[in-house]
């Protein structure tokens, strides 16, 4: 009997001695899955805070009205539909100025090939000085262009400046634009205002170009939801058009 009850109380020895074991092993568990949750929580903090950096970034890199809510997706979108305007804009103005480079070759071999006549002596013994009878001009000679941007009065929808004879204007209004066309010294400026449109700059340009107009500068500006675009054109030589006839067609691009 004695020997019995050693052996079991022994035993609830050992049983209470790995029981304790155990509890502390938990508690030491528990320390390392609680460092380590804290550890997520904070890198998980970090990315957070970054991402908004960087969102923050993104945005103001790009105008305004190409987000209309402060979200990630948002920002997001409007930074992919931003880039593909700039990729739109990048193409044009690519193809433009390789049609500006061909022009430039085919003038340049053109005048090279053409063959130059000597002039005739303006008399026949050039010690001679020339006859007082023989007619001299009085006037610089200054060649006359074939393009001239006359603005074509009209009563509905254009008009033309009497400020300054050196700038003639055609304004165009429907519901949807307002086309202004200003002809100022050796360049065209040409102004849009209307709703914002996604891809419209890129419409005027190739419309610009097909009318053989040089874009020199473009400025995009949004107040709210009206887009105002600023075109600074160079004349090209082949384009006959009246400033009402152009103002037209950068109307029809709103339709």
């Amino acid at each position: 009997m004695s020997s019995e009850r050693k052996y079991g109380v022994n035993q609830s020895l050992v049983s209470c001695k790995s029981k304790s074991q155990q509890v502390v092993e938990d508690g030491g568990g528990g320390s390392e899955y609680g460092q380590l949750k804290v550890s997520h929580i904070m890198v998980e903090r970090n990315r957070r805070k970054l991402m908004n950096e960087h969102l923050s970034v993104l945005r103001s890199l790009m105008p305004c009205f190409y987000v209309r809510r402060g979200d990630q997706a948002s920002i997001i979108g409007g930074v992919v539909d931003y880039i593909t305007e700039l990729q739109r804009v990048l193409q044009s103005l690519e193809a433009k100025k390789r049609r500006k480079v061909y022009r430039e070759q085919v003038t340049h071999h053109w005048i090279d090939s053409s063959p130059r006549r000597p002039r005739p002596p303006l008399s026949p013994r050039p010690s001679v000085p020339i006859s007082p009878r023989t007619p001299q001009p009085t006037k610089t000679y200054r060649p006359t262009f074939p393009l001239s941007f006359v603005a074509r009065p009209s009563p509905a929808n254009s008009f033309i400046s009497s400020d300054n004879s050196n700038e003639l204007m055609a304004n165009l209004r429907s519901p949807i634009a307002e086309v202004e066309v200003k002809f100022a010294g050796g360049n065209l400026l040409l102004k849009t205002c209307s709703n914002r449109i996604h891809g419209q700059t890129t419409k005027v340009i190739a419309v610009l170009e097909n009318l053989s107009l040089e874009v020199l500068h473009v400025d995009i500006s949004v107040v709210d939801e009206t887009m105002v675009n600023s075109f600074t054109i160079k004349i090209g030589v082949e384009c006959r058009l009246s400033a009402e006839e152009l103002a037209q067609h950068i109307q029809k691009t709103f339709c």
